[in-house]
């Protein structure tokens, strides 16, 4: 028989041992009586500075007679869970579906229509992940900017130039299926055990191009530089087809909108088109950053630079009351600042990380909720155009280029612009301003409050050491179409609204679990009996920030 025992502490050091040794002296009986050891789940227990270690999961075959159950010390042992099926039986109707772009949404809900042997055509505006990469470096090293060829836009999505992070809340079954693709197309298998899976964004690029070839080879259909430029209707407002730029038209029955959270001129389209929507909360701030090894000390203690230990990493939240609130938002440990501009003439910042984190530096958004209620509009799209005002601020602080506007931590606390900078990771470069010009003011008290707090809990997050750079503004959506219990848009039939950037998601990992349940009901519609498991519900509120 096989089993699960979970909540197993090991000793910094022992996960790289037998773990049929420590198995033993949990359960009982020697080593070799515990067969196909397998470690399914780890994370860190760093409570108890002077005695960080791990807990793990262990999944193993063994003749001795177990008593299931909790056990002494906190365990848990019962019968090990069999392995989801991911195959399911082709359609006999084949509809015409295209895929508006190639994010984790969109690649995912690419993956699962050929599946159900459905053969799609996805849509990309940017390039090809080689060209992508020449356009970004570029912004990166001589701050020049391509509106459609930068951190936004181009094979992979957004996801691809972030830290690569899998970590989410969801609890759906579809997320092993995300993980298990990652791993088949390049990702170290680690990330299937780790409670904080972690891919980088040097492996995720890899992995994007082998995915498309896979999905290319099985049927699929890519188009790059082939913007949305329209949808066309008919008379009862159900989809005809996809309008790329220049005028050229793609039948389909099904049309999946999965275009990110950056694509505004395809939201503004879509407004004109009646097509439902509604105003969404979302977050804005800075990106803050420090030394790696001042977060390692100050979240390991006497245990920082053990070789068993990751670059550390940190999750703070200040609560204000009235729907007020700051917090640490995708942070990116061993990572690096980066220039995320889609639009001239506006700046956004986020973080990134390969997957060594080794940088030296250790980075993270620092950001306040923005509620609709500060949009200042009952406009649909007015959160839209609140990020686009301030990103329009942060250009003009940098002094009209595309470097970062960057401050002091302490000077900000203090209310003085000396221009002294700390170091930063920050490409192309970052320029020293008074970040109160580019962030609204109830964001600027609000950051200004949980930065004390925060210091108090991390020490030295507020040292001489730690700098800002702003603006961070596309944490999420701040718009979401509208769909009914059948994924199609309540307003317009054969319309899909998935992923991040149509308000159902909140990171690489939800992004592709909502592209395959989407994939799902697209099935479902064809004829498919789905893989039920697939069609669990996901909290709303879980999708809101994975992060």
């Amino acid at each position: 028989m096989r089993y699960l025992l979970a909540n197993l502490p090991l000793n910094l050091g022992e996960e790289a041992l037998d773990l049929a040794v420590p198995l033993a002296h949990a359960l009982g009986g020697r080593a070799g009586d515990y067969r196909a050891v397998a470690l399914e789940r780890r994370s860190l227990d760093a409570r108890h500075k002077g005695a960080i270690r791990f807990l793990v999961s262990l999944s193993f075959e063994t003749e001795r007679p177990l008593a299931l159950g909790l056990l002494p010390g906190g365990l848990k042992l019962d019968p090990a869970p069999e392995a989801a099926p991911y195959a399911v039986p082709p359609v006999t109707r084949k509809p015409r579906v295209v895929v508006v772009g190639s994010g984790p949404a969109g690649t995912f809900c690419a993956l699962r229509l050929l599946d159900y042997g459905l053969e799609p055509v996805v849509l990309e505006r940017g390039p090809a992940m080689g060209e992508r990469v020449k356009a970004i470096s570029g912004l990166w090293k001589d701050a020049v900017l391509d509106p459609e060829a930068n951190a936004q836009f181009g094979e992979g999505g957004a996801g691809t130039f972030s830290d690569g992070k899998l970590t989410t809340r969801i609890g759906h079954p579809a997320t092993r299926y995300v993980l298990d693709t990652f791993v088949r197309f390049g990702a170290n298998p680690r990330i299937l055990y780790l409670a904080k899976p972690h891919v980088g964004t040097d492996v995720i690029r890899r992995c994007a191009v082998l995915i498309r070839k896979d999905a290319e080879a099985r049927g699929a259909r890519y188009r790059f530089r082939a913007r949305l430029a329209d949808v066309r209707f008919d008379e009862r407002g159900r989809v005809r087809a996809a309008v790329l730029e220049g005028g050229e038209e793609i039948p389909c029955e099904a049309l999946v909108l999965a275009p990110g959270h950056s694509a505004r001129d395809t939201f503004e389209m879509l407004h004109r088109h009646g097509v439902a929507m509604r105003q969404k909360p979302f977050a804005m701030g800075v990106r803050v950053e420090h030394p790696q090894d001042l977060v390692d000390r100050a979240q390991y203690g006497p245990s920082a630079g053990h070789p068993s230990l990751p670059a550390a990493d940190y999750k703070l939240v200040c609560n204000f009351g009235l729907n007020r609130a700051a917090y640490s938002f995708c942070m990116c440990p061993g990572g690096e600042v980066i220039q995320c501009a889609s639009e001239p003439g506006g700046v956004v910042v986020n973080g990134m990380s390969n997957e060594k984190r080794d940088s030296g530096f250790a980075n993270s958004g620092l950001v306040a909720k923005v509620n609709t209620a500060d949009f200042g509009s009952d406009h649909p799209l007015a959160g839209m155009h609140f990020q686009r005002t301030w990103e329009q601020a942060a250009f003009r602080a940098a002094g009209e280029t595309y470097g970062a506007p960057a401050m002091a931590v302490q000077d900000f606390l203090r209310n003085r612009a000396t221009g002294r900078l700390p170091r930063t990771s920050f490409r192309p470069f970052a320029v020293a301003a008074d970040l109160r010009t580019c962030l609204p003011g109830f964001v600027q008290e609000q950051l200004a409050g949980a930065l004390p707090v925060f210091d108090r809990k991390l020490h030295g997050f507020a040292s001489r050491e730690a700098i800002l750079l702003a603006i961070e503004s596309r944490t999420s959506s701040p718009i979401q179409l509208l769909r009914g219990e059948d994924g199609q848009s309540v307003s317009h039939p054969g319309l899909y609204p998935c992923g991040e950037g149509a308000g159902f998601a909140g990171g690489i990992t939800s992004a592709a679990v909502d592209g395959i349940r989407v994939a799902e009901w697209i099935a479902r519609s064809a004829g498919a009996e789905v893989f039920q498991p697939f069609e669990k519900q996901v909290r709303a509120g879980d999708l809101a920030n994975e992060y």
